[in-house]
């Protein structure tokens, strides 16, 4: 079974090692290690020569001894959002901390933390259990380039699980958005702002006269969101702006809404610019794929039987956040978010339950042990 003092340790030692996003070769080597001292052969992928990383993702492959099961892949990501090195746990009534001067790195070292040791409990216990993948990734935080850039090839499972969300245990995220982030330039024309103004065309100008048309930003509905997240603008302030520039971060769980919101932004924002003197330039760049399963899917099914027998209440899900488990999903493997309860994530008061690091190993046991059983 899970051993919780051994999960603590661990836990405690993934985090203590600096894991800046494209520099998580560190980690990467300590969890190979960690790998075959369960007896398993590791690869290092070549992902790192498209992003510029000091490494690749880690791969592995457990062999079942129940030949018709589903091979199940779980997937959790190597790296955290600075400040990351250093990082110093603190205990305190059953949650854990960092001391104030880093994240925790429990996004998503719990992932990785409880991965390794359901694992290690199945291997102690001999518990029958089909094929099993793991996959630790680069470079989550800086837009899933470690998944973005891997070669689909590697992936041999029917059903995938990221462990990479908040949330209590027995909470399934079914749904993820598609998301786009357009990077919008608009140009005008410079002048002095003092002897000459009227012969430039203020490019700030411009864009706020086009923000401010937009319908609506922040939450449009239930299942879409719109962002303006950067704005760049200026060389001086006795010249007339020549140049600004946006980015709208935009995402919705129905891709045909995404798809005409799209459409109509960048119509609008042309039309006001134009209108104003200027001209505009759009880059399109699609951030993520969708998530779309059906709830009674099988691999819902099998966390949601899994988190029952151990007593989780299951809640089925939807996201507005992007996760590897979207790309996974995007590349035909059906793949459901599992939540780990971690909390407070991307800032210096991040915290984990113990409870809960310990809970989501036994969720991951659970699962693999399920699908074996007839």
């Amino acid at each position: 079974m899970i051993n919780e003092n051994r999960l603590l340790n661990e836990f405690v030692e993934l985090v203590s090692v600096p894991c800046p996003s494209k520099d998580e070769k560190a980690e990467a080597e300590m969890i190979m290690i960690k790998l075959r001292q369960l007896g398993l052969e590791p690869e290092m992928d070549k992902t790192n020569e498209k992003t510029g990383g000091t490494c690749g993702n880690v791969w592995a492959y457990v062999k079942g001894n129940v030949p018709d099961a589903p091979v199940l892949l779980f997937e959790a990501h190597m790296d955290s959002v600075a400040p990351t090195t250093g990082t110093k746990v603190v205990r305190k009534d059953g949650v854990l901390y960092s001391d104030g001067t880093t994240t925790l790195g429990g996004d998503d070292k719990v992932g990785v933390a409880s991965i390794l040791e359901a694992v290690r409990a199945l291997q102690e216990d001999g518990v029958a259990h089909g094929d099993v993948q793991l996959l630790f990734t680069i470079s989550e935080e800086i837009g899933c380039l470690g998944v973005v850039n891997l070669d689909k090839s590697w992936i041999k499972a029917d059903y995938g699980y990221c462990m990479d969300i908040g949330g209590d245990l027995g909470e399934i995220t079914y749904a993820a958005p598609k998301l786009y982030d357009i990077y919008v330039t608009v140009k005008g024309k410079a002048a002095h702002a003092g002897i000459a103004p009227e012969t430039g065309v203020n490019a700030i100008m411009l864009s706020a006269a086009a923000l401010s048309k937009l319908p609506a930003y922040g939450r449009i509905d239930e299942e879409t969101t719109f962002n303006i997240g950067l704005f760049n603008a200026g060389v001086g302030t006795n010249i007339v702006c020549p140049e600004a520039k946006f980015v709208i971060d935009m995402r919705s769980l129905n891709v045909a809404k995404l798809e005409a919101l799209k459409d109509s932004t960048i119509a609008l924002i042309k039309e006001t610019v134009e209108a104003g003197g200027g001209q505009v330039e759009f880059d399109v760049v699609e951030g993520c794929p969708a998530v779309e399963m059906e709830k009674d899917h099988p691999c819902i099914q099998l966390a949601q039987r899994a988190a029952e027998k151990l007593g989780y209440p299951v809640e089925l899900k939807t996201t507005g956040g992007c996760s590897d488990g979207n790309y996974l999903c995007g590349y035909g493997l059906p793949c459901a978010l599992l939540a780990t309860g971690m909390s407070n994530v991307h800032t210096t008061e991040e915290y984990l339950k113990e409870s809960d690091l310990y809970g989501t190993a036994r969720w991951i046991y659970e699962t693999i042990k399920t699908a074996a059983e007839k």
